[in-house]
């Protein structure tokens, strides 16, 4: 089967996941003995709370945040299934969070973590991986910029980098972005390897075909998801 005939499961339920986890915790979120709980944090996993891991990445502090990162899942997403297959691409999503939340425990201080954004920037650099030479259009602070998805993924690992070492912009999880985009890139090359022992990789170096790309509704695709 063509990836492009694929039809998308995981990506929808994600979605659907998170938005009711939000509204069903929406009174919550912010109550210390939740996040205790649920969000991640070094304390949390030292008390035995070992599904912190996965739960935070499901948890958002307000609806700006879900929409972001939901709109990353949507646009990058998509393709990605397609690509990959629904187990594969889940394994990449929680991959993603998993890497995020754990650079964020070792690099991003004790504040505790809430967020599906390392899952959404790992694929996302999965997608800039794969499809390096398609145009998208990002959102770099409010300004609409179209660039090939390479120079967005060397962008989004940069700047989380930077700010994951600078303290600059402090209350965002700045290395569970870093550690999103360092899982979705080895993902993606990792499948790159694999299509191209099967003699299918080529098509992954050009830019998206029309029916399935970003750029079918560039100005929707998130830059930075929250």
């Amino acid at each position: 089967m063509n990836f492009s005939e694929r039809r998308l499961k995981a990506v929808p339920v994600l979605i659907a996941v998170n938005v009711l986890v939000f509204l069903h915790t929406m009174g919550l979120i912010h109550h210390p003995r939740f996040q205790a709980l649920y969000a991640l944090s070094a304390w949390g996993l030292e008390a035995g709370f070992w599904w912190q891991i996965f739960t935070h990445a499901f948890l958002h502090g307000n609806l700006l945040h879900l929409l972001f990162n939901m709109m990353g899942l949507w646009f990058a997403g998509r393709i990605v299934e397609r690509v990959v297959g629904t187990w594969r691409f889940l394994g990449l999503y929680f991959a993603g969070a998993v890497a995020g939340g754990l650079f964020q425990l070792v690099f991003g201080g004790t504040a505790p973590l809430i967020g599906a954004s390392g899952a959404v920037f790992g694929v996302i650099l999965a997608f800039t991986t794969l499809f390096p030479q398609a145009q998208v259009m990002a959102i770099v602070f409010i300004l609409p910029l179209r660039l090939r998805a390479r120079t967005l993924g060397i962008g989004l690992a940069a700047s989380s980098f930077f700010l994951m070492f600078t303290g600059l912009m402090p209350g965002i999880g700045h290395a569970a972005h870093f550690g999103g985009c360092v899982a979705g890139y080895l993902f993606a090359r990792g499948v790159k390897r694999r299509l191209a022992a099967e003699g299918r990789s080529p098509f992954l170096s050009a830019p998206v075909h029309p029916r399935y790309p970003i750029e079918a509704n560039p100005r929707n695709f998130p830059g930075n998801p929250g």
